[in-house]
């Protein structure tokens, strides 16, 4: 999400976003994960954020969060690889969303995630 985030702020997403993070050198079998995520959700960036903006009208993609939007980003990678279920991508989601962002940040990004579910179904 870090790496995401950077390139959202117009840095380049690689691994020396994370080369201070504690646990940096111990990413091993994550590593690939990792590069499939940056590089998907780069790829697809133009797209999930016309899908956020789809998602939430009341408020203009300028005004979510850039953490907000990465953590977005991330969840509809995930949901598009199906590499685990939906709940579980929502939850880590929400997870996120607590832990880096604003009080109501979690319930935003659960609300947009929720409609992308409900919207494919």
């Amino acid at each position: 999400m870090q790496m995401i985030y950077s390139r959202l702020a117009g840095g380049e997403p690689g691994g020396s976003v994370l080369a201070e993070a504690e646990d940096y050198h111990n990413i091993g079998e994550d590593e690939v994960y990792l590069d499939k995520a940056v590089k998907g959700t780069g790829e697809r960036m133009p797209e999930y954020d016309i899908i956020i903006s789809r998602l939430s009208p009341k408020r203009a993609l300028e005004r979510i969060p850039l953490v907000d939007r990465a953590i977005l980003h991330l969840a509809m990678h995930e949901l598009d690889t199906k590499d685990a279920t939906q709940e579980v991508i929502i939850n880590e989601a929400v997870e996120l969303a607590k832990r880096f962002g604003d009080e109501t940040d979690s319930r935003f990004i659960n609300g947009v995630l929720g409609s992308l579910i409900r919207e494919r179904q």
